[in-house]
Protein backbone atom coordinates (compact mmCIF):
# COMPACT_ATOMS: atom_id res chain seq x y z
CA UNK A 1 0.00 0.00 0.00
CA UNK A 2 2.98 2.59 1.01
CA UNK A 3 3.71 1.98 -2.48
CA UNK A 4 0.52 3.06 -4.07
CA UNK A 5 0.93 -0.05 -6.71
CA UNK A 6 -2.00 -2.47 -6.86
CA UNK A 7 -1.62 -4.09 -9.77
CA UNK A 8 -2.39 -7.70 -10.38
CA UNK A 9 -0.78 -9.89 -13.20
CA UNK A 10 -2.23 -13.43 -14.65
CA UNK A 11 -0.01 -15.71 -16.27
CA UNK A 12 -0.97 -18.65 -18.50
CA UNK A 13 -4.79 -17.82 -18.46
CA UNK A 14 -6.90 -20.56 -18.60
CA UNK A 15 -10.83 -20.81 -18.59
CA UNK A 16 -10.48 -21.27 -14.80
CA UNK A 17 -10.29 -17.47 -14.49
CA UNK A 18 -13.44 -17.01 -15.90
CA UNK A 19 -14.99 -14.65 -12.88
CA UNK A 20 -15.98 -11.72 -11.87
CA UNK A 21 -12.86 -9.80 -9.83
CA UNK A 22 -13.33 -7.29 -7.31
CA UNK A 23 -10.47 -5.25 -5.00
CA UNK A 24 -9.81 -5.79 -1.91
CA UNK A 25 -7.48 -4.12 0.54
CA UNK A 26 -5.99 -5.73 3.50
CA UNK A 27 -3.67 -3.96 5.66
CA UNK A 28 -4.24 -5.18 9.34
CA UNK A 29 -6.09 -4.81 11.65
CA UNK A 30 -8.30 -3.12 8.17
CA UNK A 31 -9.82 -4.62 5.16
CA UNK A 32 -12.16 -3.48 2.57
CA UNK A 33 -13.78 -4.72 -0.26
CA UNK A 34 -15.45 -2.66 -2.47
CA UNK A 35 -18.57 -4.44 -3.74
CA UNK A 36 -19.82 -1.72 -6.30
CA UNK A 37 -17.41 -2.03 -8.96
CA UNK A 38 -15.93 -5.21 -10.44
CA UNK A 39 -13.87 -6.60 -13.86
CA UNK A 40 -15.43 -9.54 -15.66
CA UNK A 41 -12.80 -11.90 -17.00
CA UNK A 42 -13.96 -13.97 -19.98
CA UNK A 43 -11.41 -16.43 -21.19
CA UNK A 44 -12.02 -17.57 -24.75
CA UNK A 45 -9.93 -21.18 -26.55
CA UNK A 46 -8.73 -20.63 -29.28
CA UNK A 47 -8.47 -23.67 -31.85
CA UNK A 48 -5.83 -21.73 -33.98
CA UNK A 49 -2.08 -21.33 -31.88
CA UNK A 50 -1.25 -18.31 -34.10
CA UNK A 51 -4.05 -16.59 -31.78
CA UNK A 52 -1.83 -16.86 -28.99
CA UNK A 53 1.11 -14.91 -30.12
CA UNK A 54 1.87 -11.77 -29.55
CA UNK A 55 1.30 -9.40 -32.80
CA UNK A 56 4.37 -8.46 -34.09
CA UNK A 57 6.46 -5.14 -33.53
CA UNK A 58 5.58 -2.32 -36.56
CA UNK A 59 7.77 -0.64 -38.05
CA UNK A 60 7.96 2.88 -39.81
CA UNK A 61 10.28 5.24 -40.86
CA UNK A 62 10.27 8.73 -40.47
CA UNK A 63 11.27 10.12 -43.89
CA UNK A 64 12.51 8.84 -47.50
CA UNK A 65 16.00 7.16 -47.04
CA UNK A 66 18.68 9.24 -48.83
CA UNK A 67 22.68 8.45 -48.59
CA UNK A 68 24.64 11.09 -45.72
CA UNK A 69 20.88 11.96 -44.80
CA UNK A 70 19.38 11.27 -40.90
CA UNK A 71 16.90 9.26 -40.61
CA UNK A 72 14.94 7.22 -38.28
CA UNK A 73 13.71 4.20 -37.59
CA UNK A 74 10.43 3.40 -35.34
CA UNK A 75 9.55 0.30 -33.70
CA UNK A 76 6.63 0.04 -31.94
CA UNK A 77 4.74 -3.13 -29.98
CA UNK A 78 1.62 -3.36 -27.78
CA UNK A 79 2.25 -3.27 -23.95
CA UNK A 80 -0.98 -4.72 -22.81
CA UNK A 81 0.66 -4.92 -19.18
CA UNK A 82 3.34 -2.17 -18.73
CA UNK A 83 4.29 -3.53 -15.71
CA UNK A 84 5.90 -6.22 -18.02
CA UNK A 85 6.20 -4.51 -21.10
CA UNK A 86 8.17 -6.40 -23.98
CA UNK A 87 11.54 -5.44 -24.42
CA UNK A 88 12.47 -4.22 -27.94
CA UNK A 89 15.74 -5.45 -29.90
CA UNK A 90 17.17 -4.44 -33.45
CA UNK A 91 19.51 -6.17 -35.35
CA UNK A 92 21.06 -2.97 -38.11
CA UNK A 93 23.98 -3.22 -40.37
CA UNK A 94 25.36 -0.37 -38.80
CA UNK A 95 26.00 0.46 -34.80
CA UNK A 96 23.27 2.45 -33.15
CA UNK A 97 22.25 3.82 -30.18
CA UNK A 98 18.56 2.81 -29.51
CA UNK A 99 15.91 5.32 -27.29
CA UNK A 100 13.13 3.32 -25.55
CA UNK A 101 9.66 4.84 -23.95
CA UNK A 102 6.63 3.50 -22.92
CA UNK A 103 3.43 5.45 -24.61
CA UNK A 104 -0.27 5.74 -24.54
CA UNK A 105 -2.02 5.40 -27.65
CA UNK A 106 -4.86 7.60 -28.48
CA UNK A 107 -7.03 4.59 -27.59
CA UNK A 108 -5.93 4.46 -24.28
CA UNK A 109 -3.92 1.29 -24.42
CA UNK A 110 -0.07 1.45 -24.26
CA UNK A 111 2.61 0.65 -25.97
CA UNK A 112 6.41 0.36 -26.14
CA UNK A 113 8.47 2.51 -28.68
CA UNK A 114 11.94 2.26 -29.84
CA UNK A 115 13.60 4.49 -32.04
CA UNK A 116 17.00 4.57 -33.93
CA UNK A 117 18.75 7.24 -35.41
CA UNK A 118 21.67 6.54 -38.02
CA UNK A 119 23.04 7.94 -41.50
CA UNK A 120 22.33 5.36 -44.60
CA UNK A 121 25.02 4.96 -46.88
CA UNK A 122 25.04 3.34 -50.45
CA UNK A 123 25.94 0.28 -48.40
CA UNK A 124 22.81 -0.16 -46.55
CA UNK A 125 20.80 -0.39 -49.80
CA UNK A 126 18.75 -3.97 -49.27
CA UNK A 127 20.16 -4.88 -46.29
CA UNK A 128 17.34 -6.25 -43.65
CA UNK A 129 16.78 -4.88 -40.49
CA UNK A 130 14.73 -6.79 -37.41
CA UNK A 131 12.68 -5.29 -34.42
CA UNK A 132 12.30 -7.98 -31.68
CA UNK A 133 9.83 -7.93 -28.95
CA UNK A 134 10.37 -10.57 -25.93
CA UNK A 135 7.22 -9.91 -24.26
CA UNK A 136 7.77 -11.96 -20.54
CA UNK A 137 5.27 -14.26 -19.41
CA UNK A 138 6.08 -15.81 -15.54
CA UNK A 139 9.02 -18.01 -16.26
CA UNK A 140 8.72 -18.19 -20.01
CA UNK A 141 9.06 -15.50 -22.75
CA UNK A 142 7.26 -14.91 -26.06
CA UNK A 143 8.97 -14.04 -28.77
CA UNK A 144 7.41 -11.39 -32.13
CA UNK A 145 9.62 -9.92 -34.66
CA UNK A 146 9.13 -7.46 -37.54
CA UNK A 147 11.90 -8.15 -40.58
CA UNK A 148 12.33 -4.73 -43.67
CA UNK A 149 14.47 -4.14 -46.45
CA UNK A 150 16.12 -0.95 -46.74
CA UNK A 151 15.53 1.31 -49.39
CA UNK A 152 18.29 4.27 -49.75
CA UNK A 153 18.64 6.50 -52.31
CA UNK A 154 22.03 7.38 -53.80
CA UNK A 155 23.88 8.56 -56.36
CA UNK A 156 25.75 6.54 -59.03
CA UNK A 157 28.54 4.48 -57.45
CA UNK A 158 31.18 2.27 -59.10
CA UNK A 159 31.15 3.63 -62.33
CA UNK A 160 33.21 2.41 -64.89
CA UNK A 161 33.85 2.02 -68.88
CA UNK A 162 35.27 -1.02 -71.06
CA UNK A 163 36.08 -1.60 -74.39
CA UNK A 164 35.48 -4.96 -76.38
CA UNK A 165 37.84 -5.54 -77.85
CA UNK A 166 40.32 -3.89 -75.94
CA UNK A 167 43.49 -4.43 -77.60
CA UNK A 168 44.37 -2.04 -80.31
CA UNK A 169 42.03 -2.38 -83.16
CA UNK A 170 42.13 -1.65 -87.24
CA UNK A 171 40.64 1.14 -88.71
CA UNK A 172 37.10 0.05 -90.00
CA UNK A 173 36.67 -2.67 -87.38
CA UNK A 174 33.95 -2.78 -84.36
CA UNK A 175 34.34 -1.34 -81.01
CA UNK A 176 31.85 -1.48 -78.13
CA UNK A 177 32.15 1.04 -75.18
CA UNK A 178 29.93 -0.25 -72.36
CA UNK A 179 29.70 1.74 -68.92
CA UNK A 180 28.56 0.45 -65.82
CA UNK A 181 26.99 1.68 -62.85
CA UNK A 182 25.26 1.14 -59.89
CA UNK A 183 22.38 3.59 -58.31
CA UNK A 184 18.90 3.78 -56.99
CA UNK A 185 16.74 4.74 -58.26
CA UNK A 186 18.84 3.42 -61.56
CA UNK A 187 20.94 5.86 -63.62
CA UNK A 188 18.74 7.89 -66.01
CA UNK A 189 21.48 9.04 -68.32
CA UNK A 190 25.09 7.90 -69.58
CA UNK A 191 27.19 10.52 -71.57
CA UNK A 192 30.49 9.37 -73.23
CA UNK A 193 33.50 11.67 -73.53
CA UNK A 194 36.61 11.77 -75.49
CA UNK A 195 39.58 13.70 -74.98
CA UNK A 196 41.06 15.32 -77.26
CA UNK A 197 43.83 17.87 -76.90
CA UNK A 198 43.43 17.56 -73.03
CA UNK A 199 39.97 18.32 -72.83
CA UNK A 200 37.14 16.35 -72.66
CA UNK A 201 34.62 16.31 -75.72
CA UNK A 202 30.77 15.11 -75.71
CA UNK A 203 30.37 11.80 -78.50
CA UNK A 204 27.58 10.33 -77.55
CA UNK A 205 24.78 9.68 -75.09
CA UNK A 206 23.79 5.46 -73.86
CA UNK A 207 25.02 3.07 -71.34
CA UNK A 208 27.00 1.44 -74.75
CA UNK A 209 28.92 3.45 -77.77
CA UNK A 210 29.42 1.42 -80.79
CA UNK A 211 32.38 2.96 -82.63
CA UNK A 212 33.04 1.83 -86.56
CA UNK A 213 36.54 3.26 -85.89
CA UNK A 214 38.05 5.94 -87.85
CA UNK A 215 41.89 7.27 -87.50
CA UNK A 216 39.75 10.33 -85.37
CA UNK A 217 38.89 7.49 -82.78
CA UNK A 218 41.93 7.10 -81.39
CA UNK A 219 43.00 8.41 -78.29
CA UNK A 220 40.99 8.07 -74.29
CA UNK A 221 37.16 7.63 -73.55
CA UNK A 222 35.13 7.96 -70.45
CA UNK A 223 31.59 8.15 -69.28
CA UNK A 224 29.52 9.68 -67.17
CA UNK A 225 26.52 8.54 -64.97
CA UNK A 226 23.63 10.33 -63.88
CA UNK A 227 20.44 10.12 -61.79
CA UNK A 228 18.38 12.09 -59.57
CA UNK A 229 20.70 12.33 -56.52
CA UNK A 230 23.86 13.30 -58.36
CA UNK A 231 26.43 11.65 -61.47
CA UNK A 232 29.83 10.41 -61.39
CA UNK A 233 32.23 9.53 -63.80
CA UNK A 234 33.94 6.08 -65.02
CA UNK A 235 38.29 5.96 -65.18
CA UNK A 236 39.43 6.32 -68.47
CA UNK A 237 39.96 3.78 -71.00
CA UNK A 238 42.37 4.31 -73.86
CA UNK A 239 41.10 3.26 -77.66
CA UNK A 240 43.49 2.16 -79.25
CA UNK A 241 44.64 1.71 -83.00
CA UNK A 242 47.00 0.13 -85.08
CA UNK A 243 49.88 2.56 -85.98
CA UNK A 244 48.06 5.56 -84.87
CA UNK A 245 49.17 7.82 -81.82
CA UNK A 246 46.34 9.23 -79.29
CA UNK A 247 47.55 12.47 -80.33
CA UNK A 248 45.57 12.28 -83.60
CA UNK A 249 42.06 11.97 -82.21
CA UNK A 250 39.11 14.21 -83.72
CA UNK A 251 38.77 17.56 -82.80
CA UNK A 252 35.28 18.83 -83.60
Amino acid sequence: MSWKACTTVFFNVTTSYNNSYFFRIESKPFSATDPDKSVLIVVRVSLQCITDLPLRPEITVSCEMKEERPVSLNCSAAAPCPQHSPKLTWTLPTLFTPENQLQENSDQTKSVLSTVTFTPSHLHHEKNITCTAVYPLGTSNKTAEHTMTLNVLFSPKNTSASLSPAYPVSVGSCVNLTCSSTANPPVTNFTWFQICGGKPTRVASGQTYTLNVTVGDVGMYYCEARNDHGIEKSMKVLLAIEGQQPLTCRVE
